[in-house]
């Protein structure tokens, strides 16, 4: 019976060897940096949205359609361009070049 319970320890040991050891962080197999830390791959984390903003500027200014002006835009340049001919038509009728009047000289003295 003393048996049965030392194995059953034993057994119990060990489980709880083997579950705590999946909450423990894991060892890298590659290579160990001098500072340990939980953090080690936050500033990696960063670089990769630093350059995939970039990675996204760039292909946004290469696939982006040239030549193409808004509704919006039309719309604006087709208004102006009439008040820029009313304007304009307004202008030519104030400065109309009218004859003087005629003035009768009287050369009768």
């Amino acid at each position: 019976m003393a048996v049965n319970r030392l194995f059953l320890f034993a057994l119990a040991l060990a489980i709880a060897a083997v579950s705590t050891e999946a909450f423990a962080p894991s060892v890298s197999f590659l290579a160990r940096s001098a500072v340990s830390s939980a953090t080690e791959l936050g500033a990696c984390r960063v670089n990769a949205k630093k350059e995939k903003r970039q990675r996204n500027r760039e292909n946004m200014r290469k696939f982006s359609k040239r030549g193409r002006t808004s509704r919006k835009k039309m719309m604006r340049k087709v208004a102006s361009q009439q008040a820029r001919q009313e304007e304009n038509e307004f202008l030519a009728k104030c400065f109309l070049t009218v004859p003087p009047p005629e003035v009768k000289e009287d050369r009768s003295r």
